[in-house]
């Protein structure tokens, strides 16, 4: 076969590969939820995506309280996932806080998930960083492994409604926080 045929045979094998993914990548995997969670009962999916249920979970604080994400319905609340030693975590928690002193008296709750590291390590580190919202402890890491973590820091907004509106992979901005929270706290 003569070299320009097999190189417009590549080139049209690339193109036809090139093309599918688009077609992929643009229409989704039908009910994707189904396969990266749970559907419940009555109907509700439930996984770590956007406009799904947020998986909920039970962890304690720093000073022991149990919060469970389902008691915090009908309020947005923030789940951030960090550990002491990552970097991006540091640069993005004084955004969290931020936030957090601009809404918390409209009701937000930040959750900031602490990976596998011991009490007073997180405690020391949210003390230096002068964190008021809530840090609550992941020991065996189970609610990064239910939350499917790529990567820390990971941020989750989940609506008053339990439902996972943006979710920001590496460090997010007190921009695109105040952007995401916008709806909740309208004048």
């Amino acid at each position: 076969m003569p070299t320009w045929k097999r190189a417009g045979l590549l080139l049209g094998a690339g193109m036809a590969f090139i093309a599918a993914l688009f077609v992929a990548l643009h229409s989704g995997l039908p009910q994707r939820a189904q396969f990266t969670g749970r559907v419940e009962a009555d109907g509700r999916a439930i996984a770590p995506e956007l406009n799904v249920m947020a998986p909920s979970f039970a962890l304690y604080t720093l000073d022991n309280r149990l919060i469970e994400l389902a008691d915090l319905r009908g309020v947005p609340v923030v789940v951030n996932f960090w550990a002491t030693w990552c970097e991006p975590c540091r640069v993005e928690m004084p955004a969290l806080q931020a936030m957090y002193e601009a809404y918390q008296d409209k009701g937000l709750r930040i959750l900031a998930v602490n990976l596998g590291e011991t009490r007073a390590t997180a405690s020391a580190w949210a003390e230096q960083m002068a964190l008021t919202f809530d840090i609550l402890l992941d020991p065996s890491q189970q609610i990064a492994a239910l939350y499917q973590l790529r990567g820390q820091p990971s941020t989750y907004v989940i609506a008053p409604d339990g439902v996972i509106t943006h979710i920001y992979y590496g460090p997010t901005s007190e921009a695109a926080l105040r952007g995401a929270l916008a709806p909740y706290f309208a004048a």
